[in-house]
Formats: structure tokens, C-alpha cells, sequence
């Protein structure tokens, strides 16, 4: 599992280079990756199916408990399945939608990155490894979603994707690490099995809260769901891979595959259901107010994680049987749907359910294909979606408390569901409103096959779901071990299910046909923006970027002075700190311990450090600040230091040099400033003076002893052979310290040389 991680990986930073080669055949080269890891996990199929898991693991970080390990049962192989299946497909869809686009290289590089970061995150078994693989795909959807990056709405939801999936990104660590603390362990085999020593440890709660975050994010819930809507700025092919199949459902493959620790605990079960039938609700509702094709399927497709969320919540045996039902059969119908809608637009130039209409005739094939999707969507027989509907139906009517408000809710859900599935297929295909200058012809066979397999996949499962049924039966073991055998049919009697579906539909087309006959009606409905969650966001986002900006007119505002102050006052902050550890040195200084050279050098400096401030003009505190480092100079000399003054008399008569001949060059010298300005910069050079000499008082204090001292003076002629210690202990011992201030001092220099050379553009403009 580990190999085909890595292919992915490795085929990901190779794509440049290939596509480069093979131009418009790159889609379906690329597309042989996940065929050829569709048909290995599939070789795998018998042994899960029979109860088997398959294991691999390799350490990693050992001493930290972090391994990469990988698990292949039930839930992970019908990820992995819908994963490398799909992608396969989308990627050979591609190639023929994304020809002629610039950057497709780019495009594929994200796109394969996405899909191995999505394997490693569905077969980890270590909740290190998986949260890398998390990010992972939240960093290449980014470069997905803003693909157009030229479009600013493109920009704007790339950003907003990954603002909210990397914050609930951070809530899930947090939440995986207070796990892995309770439990003992990092491995996730592990951890399931030890519910009751984290119920235990007093980190339960905070854990599952901050997961659930953390999937609530990633999987689109209410309040975070506004995300994926936008998201639909990518183009189609991430569509229907990443928001209808694999990405969002990222969230709730981990909180399936988290149910064994916290079922049947306080909060798990109402948050799941209460969060989860809001989403569903109110996805659904925005859906059919929709005209945009792919915002109709986006924001069912947030419906449909909704419904996800909420059977997990009921948690009942039925309800986990259902929710693997529901994973394949959404993952095919809004797949297709996508794939579709990428090519009604592709050929007819135009996404708006308004424009479209009567192409059944030029597109049979895309909409024969639409309407099987559409009628699976909508819970028709024989199709896969019929079953769905039919356990949901069941899971609702099955809950010992709040059964009728849940299955009115998911009646609801289903004529909306059902309304919709009218506006893709008939409005499209058949309506009267065709308003397109364009001749509509039929896609390419590339762009077609892919969505009429996964069409008729769901005609297959759905009039024989046995091929099917032993892979998600071991699916809903490993979400809720000891569950019952799954077992599907289309066929289970006339009872309230049935009844149920069938005033579904009924509803669910009358429905539509207030839609299709009211179309201005449908257009004055609006959703204030002001109640959308969408909003909240960006009125925080204007308000982070509005405090911003007042922090950085008072932090970055030009002058050095500010700056220097800042660090200094930090430091001085966090020094204090320290020190009051320490209390206050004795002081014990007597008139002999001075000779008379100590103290004019003393009075020397201070005299020439107050007109270094109090100067009027550049020269004059230039002549000062060179007084006071010969100074310093002179006092290292004084106490046997000639190498530090060597140094010290080289530096600032270097600096004095380099002020010189750049002093035409700088701007007009500014006087210190007066009143209180003046007064919080004396301020703060007071307080680093005093804490400086506190130092300094405290060290003497202990003695000088040492055995860095011994050891470089025995080792520094035979380790480096060299007789001048400091020599010896700057370029051998601490010689990369030396490299890298070499390097600062470099860059610096260049630097200033830019600045010095640099006189303002054509236009006058200053430095």
C-alpha cells in the first residue's frame, strides 16, 4: 500500500515532464496510476469480503510513535475502490476538458498529488501519518480550486476552502493528539479497542469535540458548508472528483471510522444528528433555488454529507447500513452528474438551467446518461439510489426518540432531492427555454464513457446488489463491529418505506413542476445575505484584515526608531521575567577598584553617547557613536582583550567610513522628537541599561570556571591545529555559526549596496 502511496507521489512531481511529452494523450497516461491500484485493491477484494484485514507498516518517527502504518478493511478498501476507480475516470475525462486550457500541466500535478494524499489518508492506521495526509489534501485542493488563479472569485474561494479546512485542520490534531494521549497509543487499530481507558483519562470529551470540528470542516456541515459552493470555481473535473466523491467525504470516512470510541457517548449521537439534519435541510432548500448547474449539485451534494452526518448519528445497525449504501451510490450518481455538467457546459457553452434546453436530440448519450444519475439521485427503481433511500428511510423510522421529526426532515430532504433531479435532466434536456447561439453536438467518447459507467453501475448494483453487498457489509462492521449482515434487495414488500418513497416522489414532482412552470416566481426568492453563514465569515475576514492594517501603521510605519525600541522593550519584557528569579546582586564597589583611565575612558563615552542623541545634525552623531566604540576598544585593551579591540577599532571605522560616503545619499536628518515620544524612547534605553548591568552584576556573582575553557585550550592545537584559541574555536568549532553570520553580513551588505545604488524610477520617484 505503501508503493502505490509513493507512485502516486513520485508520478505527481514527474507530470510536468510527461504531459509536456505526451500533450493531448497525457489524461489517459496519467489515468493508468489509479486503473492499475483500481485492479490491485480489487485482487484484495476476497480477503476483506471474508472478513480479513490486510496490514503493512513501516517505522517512520519510532521514537515518537509515529509509523506509517496502512489498514485494508471494509471501509478503507471501498474508499480506496471509489478513489482510484473515479479517478481513473476523471482523469481520463480530463484530458479531452482541460485541452487547449494553459497550465494543464500544473492542473495534473495537483490533481494525481491530491489522489495519493487521499489514499494515504483513507488506508493510514496512525493518526500522525493520517493528519499529514489530511493537510496534504486540503494544500492540493487549494491549487485545485484556484486553478483559474488569473480570476479573483477563483482566488477568493481557493482561500476560503483552505482557511476553514486548515482551521478545522488544527482542531482535528489537536483532537488525534489528546487521543493518542488518552489511549496510549498513535495506531487507530489500537485506539478503537480502547474506549474505556479514554473515557478514563478525562481527555474524551475535549477529543471527540475537536474531531468532530475538525470533519465538520472538511465535510462541508453547517455552519462551515458555504465552502464547497464556492469551491465550484475549479473546473469540472475537480468538481466531481474532489466535491462529490473524495474530498468531502474525508470528513465522514473519519468519523466513521472514529464511531467504535465514541458511540454511545453523551454528545457524539445528538451533535451528529442535530448538525447533520440542518445541513441536509438546509442544502437541499438552496439547491432548488439554484440555476447554475453545478450549484444545484454543489449544494446537494452538501445535503447529501448532511444526510451522511445524521445517519451516523442515529448510529443504529440499520443506520451504518445505509450510510456505506448511500457512499457508493452518491459517489456514482454526483459523479456522473459532474462529469455531465462539465460537458453540457463544454459544449454548449453555458452551465445556466435558464439558457438550456431541447438537446436531448444533438446529446443522447450525455442525456441518457443524465437522466439514469438523475432518477438514481431522486430514489427511482431499479437504481442503486432506490436502496439508499429505502435504508434510510428505514434508519429514521427505526429511532427510539425524535423518529417523526427525522423522517419528516428526510422526506423533506427527498422531494427536494427529487425537484432537483427534475431541474438536471428535464429543464436541460427537454425544456422549451433553449437560448443558446451555439450548435450543440455530442463530446467526445473520452468525456462520455466515464459518466456512462458509473450510470450503469448504478443499473447494476441496483438490480443486483449482491456483487456489492459483502464488501459493505465488512464496511459497516469496521464502523460499528458486531453489526448485522447487510442485506439488499430491491424488493422487501409493501410497507411504510415503500409508501414513503413513493409520496416522495409524488411530492418531490409536484414540486418540480412549480419550479418549471414559475420561473420568475423562482427568481425573486433570495436568501438574505446577512443570515448566511458566508457572511459571518467575511465580516470576520474584513475585520482581521482591518486590525491588520491598523497594527501595521503602527508596527511597520518606516521609522527605525520604532523598531529598534520594540525589540528592545520585548526583550527588556521578557528579561524581567527571567531575572526576578534572581533578585537584586549585592553590590559591593569601593573607590580603590577604579584607576583613573578606567574612569575618564567612562566619562568619555557617556559625555559622547548623550550628544550621539541630543545631535543636530547626521555628522555630529556620527563623529559621537564612533567616540564610544573606541572606546569599548580601549577597554578591552585595558582588560587583555587586544584581538576584541582589533576587531571593535576595525568595525567602527569601517562604519564611520560607510556613513560618510553614503551621507549625500540619505534623506534630510531628522531631530528627535519632543514631548512624550522622546520621553518613551529614553524610557526604554534606560530600562535595557539597567537590566544590561543587572546581568552583568548577577554573572560576576559566580565563578569563572568553566571546563569549555580547559577543553578548548587542550584540543585547539591537536583537533585543529591552531594556537590562537578565539582563532580556532570562530572557523573549527563553531565554524557553520561563523558561515551563517558570514552569510547575514553578505546579504546585508548587499542590501545596502541596492539602497545605495538604487535613484527612484523614471518618473522622479525617491528611495
Amino acid at each position: 500500500m505503501l508503493t502505490i502511496i509513493l507512485i502516486g507521489f513520485v508520478l505527481a512531481i514527474g507530470a510536468i515532464a510527461i504531459h509536456r511529452l505526451l500533450k493531448n494523450y497525457s489524461g489517459m497516461a496519467f489515468a493508468v496510476y489509479p486503473a492499475a491500484a483500481f485492479v490491485w485493491f480489487l485482487t484484495q477484494y476476497q480477503t476483506v469480503a471474508s472478513g480479513e484485514v490486510v496490514m503493512s507498516s513501516m517505522e517512520w518517527l519510532p521514537s515518537l510513535g509515529i509509523a506509517l502504518d496502512f489498514k485494508l478493511d471494509g471501509l478503507s478498501l471501498l474508499f480506496a475502490l471509489l478513489i482510484t476507480g473515479i479517478g481513473a475516470i476523471v482523469l481520463t475525462y480530463a484530458g479531452t476538458y482541460m485541452k487547449g486550457v494553459d497550465h494543464t500541466d500544473r492542473f495534473f500535478v495537483a490533481l494525481i498529488l491530491f489522489m495519493a494524499s487521499m489514499l494515504g489518508l483513507v488506508l493510514s492506521d496512525n493518526i500522525i501519518s493520517l493528519f499529514v495526509f489530511w493537510e496534504l489534501t486540503s494544500f492540493s485542493s487549494y491549487f485545485l480550486i484556484g486553478f483559474k488563479h488569473e480570476d479573483k472569485a477563483s482566488r477568493k474561494s481557493a482561500l476560503e476552502a483552505l482557511l476553514i479546512t486548515a482551521g478545522g485542520g488544527l482542531a482535528l490534531l489537536a483532537g488525534l493528539v489528546l487521543l493518542g494521549i488518552g489511549g496510549g497509543s498513535m495506531s487507530i487499530s489500537e485506539l478503537l479497542t480502547r474506549g474505556n481507558e479514554l473515557a478514563d483519562s478525562g481527555l474524551f470529551n475535549a477529543a471527540m469535540l475537536l474531531i468532530i470540528i475538525g470533519c465538520f470542516t472538511k465535510s462541508a456541515q453547517f455552519p462551515f458548508h458555504f465552502w464547497l459552493p464556492s469551491a465550484m470555481a475549479a473546473p469540472t473535473p475537480v468538481s466531481a472528483y474532489l466535491h462529490s466523491a473524495t474530498m468531502v467525504k474525508a470528513g465522514i470516512y473519519l468519523l466513521a471510522r472514529m464511531s467504535p470510541v465514541f458511540n454511545g457517548a453523551d454528545g457524539w449521537h445528538a451533535t451528529l444528528l442535530l448538525f447533520g439534519a440542518t445541513t441536509m435541510i438546509v442544502g437541499a432548500i438552496i439547491a432548488i433555488l439554484q440555476t447554475d448547474l453545478k450549484k444545484i449539485l454543489a449544494y446537494t451534494t452538501v445535503s447529501a454529507l448532511g444526510l451522511l452526518t445524521m445517519l451516523l448519528g442515529i448510529g443504529t445497525s440499520v443506520a451504518i447500513h445505509a450510510v456505506v449504501i448511500f457512499i457508493l451510490a452518491h459517489a456514482l450518481y454526483k459523479g456522473c452528474l459532474f462529469l455531465v455538467a462539465g460537458i453540457v457546459d463544454h459544449q454548449t457553452g453555458s452551465r445556466d438551467i435558464r439558457k438550456l434546453g431541447r438537446i436531448f436530440k444533438d446529446m443522447p448519450y450525455t442525456a441518457i446518461t443524465a437522466i439514469i444519475a438523475c432518477l438514481s439521485m431522486a430514489g427511482i427503481p431499479p437504481l442503486f439510489g432506490f436502496i439508499s433511500k429505502e435504508f434510510s428511510y428505514e434508519s429514521t423510522i427505526g429511532m427510539i426518540t425524535n423518529s417523526p421529526l427525522t423522517t419528516s426532515a428526510f422526506f423533506l430532504t427527498g422531494v427536494f432531492f427529487t425537484a432537483a433531479a427534475g431541474m438536471l435532466s428535464y429543464m436541460v434536456f427537454f425544456g422549451k427555454r433553449n437560448k443558446l447561439k451555439v450548435k450543440v453536438h455530442e463530446a467526445p467518447v473520452t468525456m462520455v464513457a466515464g459518466p456512462i459507467l458509473m450510470a450503469l453501475l448504478s443499473l447494476v448494483f441496483g438490480l443486483s446488489s449482491g456483487w456489492i453487498n459483502p464488501l459493505l457489509d465488512q464496511a459497516s462492521l469496521a464502523i460499528l463491529p458486531g453489526n448485522e449482515s447487510l442485506k439488499m434487495g430491491l424488493w422487501h414488500g409493501i410497507n411504510t418505506e415503500l409508501l414513503l418513497s413513493l409520496a416522495t416522489l409524488l411530492v418531490g414532482l409536484s414540486a418540480f413542476s412549480f419550479i418549471y412552470l414559475n420561473p420568475r416566481l423562482m427568481s425573486r426568492i433570495e436568501i438574505s445575505e446577512k443570515i448566511k453563514p458566508s457572511y459571518a465569515y467575511e465580516q470576520v475576514m474584513e475585520g482581521i484584515a482591518d486590525l491588520s492594517k491598523g497594527v501595521t501603521r503602527y508596527v511597520q510605519n518606516g521609522y527605525l526608531r520604532v523598531y529598534v525600541s520594540m525589540m528592545v522593550g520585548t526583550f527588556c519584557v521578557l528579561a524581567l521575567i527571567i531575572l526576578q528569579d534572581f533578585g537584586i546582586p549585592k553590590i559591593s564597589i569601593l573607590w580603590s577598584d577604579f584607576r583613573v583611565y578606567d574612569i575618564v575612558i567612562g566619562i568619555i563615552m557617556i559625555i559622547a553617547c548623550f550628544y550621539t542623541v541630543m545631535a543636530k545634525s547626521r555628522l555630529l552623531a556620527i563623529a559621537m557613536l564612533g567616540i564610544v566604540g573606541y572606546g569599548v576598544a580601549f577597554v578591552f585593551i585595558i582588560f587583555g582583550a587586544p584581538d576584541l579591540a582589533m576587531t571593535q577599532i576595525l568595525i567602527e571605522t569601517l562604519t564611520v567610513v560607510l556613513f560618510v560616503l553614503v551621507l549625500w545619499k540619505l534623506p534630510r536628518y531628522l531631530i528627535f522628537a519632543e514631548g512624550f515620544i522622546k520621553f518613551r524612547y529614553f524610557l526604554v534605553s534606560a530600562l535595557f541599561g539597567g537590566i544590561m548591568t543587572w546581568i552583568v552584576m548577577i554573572v560576576t556573582q559566580y565563578p569563572l570556571d568553566s571546563h569549555l575553557k580547559v577543553f578548548f585550550s587542550e584540543n585547539s592545537y591537536p583537533l585543529a591545529m591552531g594556537k590562537n584559541v578565539v582563532n580556532v574555536i570562530l572557523v573549527d568549532f563553531r565554524s557553520m555559526d561563523t558561515l551563517g553570520e558570514i552569510v547575514v553580513l553578505g546579504i546585508a551588505a548587499i542590501g545596502v549596496y541596492g539602497l545605495v545604488k538604487f535613484n527612484g524610477d523614471k518618473k522622479g520617484g525617491k528611495a
